[in-house]
């Protein structure tokens, strides 16, 4: 039972290549911001840009397989870890508002 707590289901779907770019598109989007109602549209364009991206890449990594084979591989692979897959748009949220908010207390 030591495996399938909650906090071990949510945080196995997350890598070191996950969590640094979460981190940096909220760099580059808490820097693009300009006030506070800009907040929910620079956290869905991160987040569609990291499935986007995310999604090309599964797609091209299934080599030599048709093309319709390729696309469902990479969506079960993309649904592997749906409970961190739900939980990434509250990250680029709160990444991107803190972010910002060190922004404006410090920088203007």
């Amino acid at each position: 039972m030591a495996g399938n707590d909650a906090w071990s289901l949510l945080w196995a779907g997350f890598t070191f290549f996950d969590l640094s770019f979460i981190l940096m598109a909220g760099i580059v989007a808490a820097l693009a911001m300009r006030r506070w109602g800009q907040l929910t549209g620079a956290a869905l364009i991160a987040y569609a840009i990291d499935v986007l991206l995310r999604f090309s890449l599964e797609y091209m990594s299934a080599g030599d397989m048709p093309a319709n084979f390729a696309l469902d591989l990479a969506f079960a692979r993309m649904d592997m870890h749906a409970l961190s897959a739900a939980l990434r748009p509250f990250l680029y949220f709160g990444a991107i508002a803190i972010l910002f908010g060190v922004k404006k207390r410090y920088g203007g």
